[in-house]
């Protein structure tokens, strides 16, 4: 069981990402995949910047909007974070926050791109920085 940043999944649907074989190796080994519900508007909102720098990618981030939609990861509500998030606050942003938030409350490893996330201060989980 783990948790999943949206860096994971930025990096997974880029396709020129080097860390990608790595991040869908690490994946596919996974039995269960956690998130916070907000993962899908981070992972789209990734997408977006990506296809405004390079359009060729618009016509492939449909085929990625409808692959994120069915991928497997149980997405978690908010609500129950929202208080360890605000003690975040001073460490790491509110999304992050969420992540590390989920994780600790999971006893679970959160899975990550961001080796900034991976040195915050505060944070009461395991990272599994992905370089």
């Amino acid at each position: 069981m783990v948790v999943v940043d949206a860096s994971v999944l930025a990096a997974f649907y880029a396709s020129d990402d080097p860390r990608r074989v790595t991040v869908s190796h690490r994946l596919a080994v996974s039995d269960s995949l956690f998130a916070p519900a907000h993962l899908d508007a981070e992972v789209v909102s990734t997408l977006r910047g990506l296809a405004r720098r390079n359009p060729t990618l618009n016509a492939v981030v449909p085929r990625a909007l409808a692959h994120l939609a069915a991928f497997p990861i149980r997405r978690l509500p908010l609500a129950p974070l929202l208080t360890r998030m605000w003690d975040l606050r001073d460490n790491v942003t509110p999304y992050d926050a969420a992540y590390v938030a989920l994780a600790e409350r999971l006893g679970s490893p959160l899975i990550t791109c961001d080796a900034r996330l991976t040195m915050a201060s505060g944070c009461g989980c395991v990272f599994e920085l992905i370089v």
